[in-house]
């Protein structure tokens, strides 16, 4: 076991090993690399920050903190012991092949969970950290999911942020069995993961919880998650779920992620569901949807079918009330035009 208090002169002495536990700054750092699984080190450690190095999925982008909000161009690093106004990735943050999971503890307890860049500079606030390294990849997400489902959000949300960056196969199977377990109270955030950053496997893991969830609220998070996920077979499987889903309720809500997300596709597709669907809730849900498209293409779309005598006077309704509700000054000339004829 070796200790070293971060600083400037003793980074340049034991460079080699401290490239290992990040940007960290201003903690007591102690090598415990002995340890291959995070729970036996938690137990054995009790108190203070536990560190790891976890390998991640490819074209991860390296987590760390702003100042002010987004669109700021400067990176201010994280801190263990104070909150953070602006964290996560950007567009242009660096792609990485692993991060740095922190973990405070306090009498074998997981308080917090903290997942940082390699490369952004955390200011430990004085803190004792111990420093565990390399982890087997399964006690690691066994770990992790002990975590998500024992811990209060905060810990929780970042242990299942975690989960999902995880480069191993493992993790993807971790969170669509979080994701059937809605008495978790993390069942639609696993959900979400799956979609925004498991690739392919989440695609086929959202389609599998298709068919094994209820109907509920979790089981319409599933149209959200398409929507995020990039693999070839996910609009389609959003556009299937539109037209062919046993849930009405599902159905219209897959029109909505249709309509943000793919908005250039999606115009035709809710002129379809508008001819051929028979639910009345599915439809109010189809020309909301429509409202919501980019532009002046739903208002124009709006406008056509509140002007169609062929079209149902509910769907008539529906289209002139979201005209009236819009914020395009085209839109209201558009209503005032055809009220006044």
């Amino acid at each position: 076991m070796k200790t070293w208090m971060t600083g400037m002169v003793l980074v340049v002495l034991s460079g080699s090993v401290w490239a290992q536990a990040g940007a960290l700054t201003n903690a007591t750092l102690t090598d415990r690399t002995s340890f291959t699984d995070p729970a036996v080190a938690v137990r054995e450690l009790s108190n203070g920050w536990l560190a790891f190095d976890m390998p991640v999925i490819e074209g991860t982008r390296s987590p760390c903190c702003w100042q002010g909000n987004w669109n700021s161009n400067r990176e201010v690093g994280c801190s263990l012991v104070t909150a953070h106004q602006s964290y996560g990735t950007r567009q242009d943050s660096p792609v990485t092949g692993s991060v740095i999971t922190y973990a405070r503890l306090s009498n074998d307890n997981v308080n917090s969970v903290r997942v940082m860049g390699e490369d952004c500079p955390v200011d430990g606030g004085g803190a004792e950290v111990t420093w565990i390294g390399d982890t087997d990849d399964s006690a690691s997400l066994d770990w992790l999911n002990q975590v998500a489902r024992s811990s209060q959000h905060d810990a929780g949300d970042s242990a299942l942020y975690a989960t999902a960056l995880h480069a191993s196969p493992e993790a993807t199977k971790h969170l669509h069995d979080l994701a059937m377990d809605e008495n978790s109270g993390f069942s639609e955030e696993a959900v979400f993961w799956l979609g925004e950053v498991r690739g392919i496997s989440g695609y086929k893991a959202l389609n599998e919880l298709l068919d094994e969830l209820p109907r509920g609220d979790t089981r319409q998070h599933i149209n959200f998650a398409l929507a995020q996920n990039d693999s070839p077979g996910a609009f389609d499987l959003l556009v299937d779920i539109s037209r062919n889903d046993a849930d009405p309720e599902q159905r219209g809500n897959a029109l909505f992620w249709l309509a943000e997300e793919y908005p250039d596709q999606a115009a035709d597709l809710l002129l379809g569901s508008l001819a051929s669907e028979k639910d009345n809730e599915v439809l109010e849900q189809a020309v909301f949807a429509v409202s919501q498209l980019p532009g002046s293409q739903g208002t124009r779309i709006l406008l056509g079918l509140a002007q169609d005598p062929e079209q149902p006077r509910e769907i008539r309704r529906q289209a002139m009330f979201w005209l009236a509700n819009s914020d395009d000054d085209e839109a209201l000339a558009a209503l005032e035009e055809l009220l006044t004829r």
